[in-house]
This record gives structure tokens, sequence and C-alpha cells, in this order.
């Protein structure tokens, strides 16, 4: 239970005071910062390696939803868990309250990492950098999909980050986070970040799946590349039933605002189009309806910005028409 104490600790040079200790399996967790409005705080474990380390803990209502989220992210503890997301290392539940606790992620934020840029403190990422970054997320996402059944709800660039040392995205704050076969049943509200969400996802009556998440991070993705928000910086409430047939037309394809877009192979443009075009539909039915064809559009992409690596005309035919028969198959959505 948590216990009010008034002291500080020092970490990496740094005196930090304690707001309150919470005390899980008889391990004291020391609460240093509140990190969103969904029970998620930054905390001090100091029985996490030789000095210890920072943690990110959540403190949620013990309601039949939470209980479920604690069971679908324990899964990814497993056999399931994958290096875009962080571990889950303890988790309780003390009275109508529950406890989770996950790993620290070390790196910034996107958000951070955006701001940056457009305040020319660094540079502008490259095309293939960018889709490097991207394709190794959704690889990830996709694990996290198919193995938990979970979508994650919540993709921004604010619950995303860029790791120090490998450069590579982790995914954050799962207070949203909810199993596809009851997404339906989530709480009003729950997990709306505005302009990232999908259209369905805003209006709150559909059902969802992974194609949720697949908007979100397409989202994320132009804005990386571009430095905006597809569709007049509406993204997802551009598919709102009041909008749709005013802002559809306004979406202009990323090759269309990248810096020094001509230096791409003209087949790496055709594909990142293509790509967006169709993660970022409006309509679900309209984006990719497989994991396979979304992981294969993306792996395509990343392969034709590789040196050495580009396909030729017959190649990009054959390729072609392998997927316009796999369309016509009609491949079932998994």
């Amino acid at each position: 239970m948590p216990h009010h104490e008034a002291k500080s600790i020092r970490f990496r040079g740094r005196d930090e005071p304690v707001l309150e200790t919470i005390r899980i399996r008889g391990r004291n967790y020391s609460v240093l910062e509140r990190l969103s409005h969904r029970g998620a705080y930054r905390v001090f474990d100091p029985g996490a390696g030789p000095g210890g380390d920072y943690r990110v803990l959540y403190r949620l209502k013990a309601s039949n939803s939470s209980k479920q989220k604690i069971s679908v992210l324990r899964r990814m503890t497993g056999a399931s868990a994958n290096r875009n997301f962080p571990h889950i290392t303890d988790y309780s539940i003390a009275g109508d309250q529950l406890f989770v606790v996950l790993s620290w992620v070390w790196g910034k934020t996107l958000d951070d990492y955006l701001r940056a840029i457009r305040e020319k403190e660094i540079p502008r990422p490259v095309v293939p950098e960018v889709v490097r970054l991207i394709r190794g997320l959704s690889h990830g996402l996709s694990h996290l999909h198919r193995r938990t059944n979970l979508i994650h709800g919540d993709i921004s660039p604010a619950n995303i980050v860029l790791t120090s040392g490998t450069s590579q995205l982790v995914l954050v704050d799962f207070g949203s986070a909810w199993p596809i076969e009851n997404s339906g049943n989530k709480d009003p509200g729950d997990g709306v970040t505005s302009p990232y969400a999908a259209p369905e996802r805003l209006a709150g009556h559909a059902a969802e799946d992974f194609r949720s998440d697949q908007f979100s991070l397409a989202v994320v993705a132009y804005e990386l590349l571009t430095m905006t928000i597809p569709f007049d910086q509406l993204g997802g409430q551009a598919g709102l039933p009041e909008l749709i047939k005013q802002t559809e037309k306004n979406y202009l394809p990323p090759s269309k605002l990248l810096h020094r877009a001509g230096k791409l192979p003209r087949q790496s443009i055709k594909r990142l189009d293509e790509y967006f075009n169709t993660s970022l539909a409006l309509h679900p039915d309209n984006r990719f309806p497989t994991h396979q064809a979304w992981l294969s559009a993306i792996d395509d992409l990343h392969r034709s910005l590789i040196p050495g690596k580009q396909l030729s005309a017959w190649e990009e035919a054959a390729i072609s028409v392998v997927h316009k028969i796999a369309k016509l198959l009609g491949v079932s959505r998994h």
C-alpha cells in the first residue's frame, strides 16, 4: 500500500523529491513524477540492477476492464514479448487498486524529437531512416496483435520513444490497451488522442481491430516524413461522418511534401505513396486487410530504398500481379 514519506533519491547525479512510496509484493517504489492522466507514474526501483533504475508504474482501479488489461499485458512478458515494447517487471492487486510496473525505456519521445526538428535543433531524418524505424515498429505491432490479440489503442508521438543507442521505436503507455475481441466495450474516451486516433476510434461506435493501430502509426510516420499531419492537420478527425465528404479530397501524398523527393528512386516514391494511401484510408475496410499485406508493403518500400536493392521493371510488374491475385483471392484477415 502507498506510504507518504518526505525524502528524495539521487540517481545519475540528479536529486529528485519522492512524492510517495508504493510497496508491491515486498518491494518499495519511489514515485517521482506523474506521466499521464491514466495513472502512470515514473518511479525509482532500487532493486533494478546494481544502482537501481527508473520504472513506469500504473495505478489503476481494479475494475473488470483493468484486470482484463493486466491479463493481456502479462502475455507480453512471456513468449510474446518483443523489443518494441517495455516488459512487465511486477504487478499486484491491493484492495480496489491494481498496480503494474513496466521497464523504463531510455530515449526521447517522438513528441520531443519532432519539437527539436521544428525548432531546428537537429536535422530532419532522411526518408530511408524514417521507413526503417516505422518498419521495425510495424513488425512489433503485428507481433503484438497476432500473439496477444491486443490493440495498443493510443499510438501517438507522446507514446513512442526513440531509444538511445539502438535507435528503434518503442511503444509505451499501455493504459488504453484492449483485447481485440472486447474493443467495442472500452470506456468512452479511453485512449483517444486526436489527430492520431483512427476515425472509427474517434466515432466510438464501432469495434476495432489492428487496422486502427495501422492508421495511427501511419499518421505518426507521415508527420515524421513531412512535419505535418495528413488531411490538413485533421488526421483521423477527417473521417468523422460530418467531415469526410469535405476532407477526403484534401489528402496529399507524402511525396508532394517531402524535402528532396526528386532524389528518391521512382519506384520508392510510388511505393511510399501507395503505402500511405492505403494505411491512411479513412474507412478501415480500405486499409491493408491483413498483417501479411501490411508488412509486405512496408518491407517492399524499405527494400526499394536500399542502394542496389531496387527491382527491375519486370520484377516490379511480377510483384504487382501477385498483389492483385492475392487481393482477388480475398486473403482472410488475421
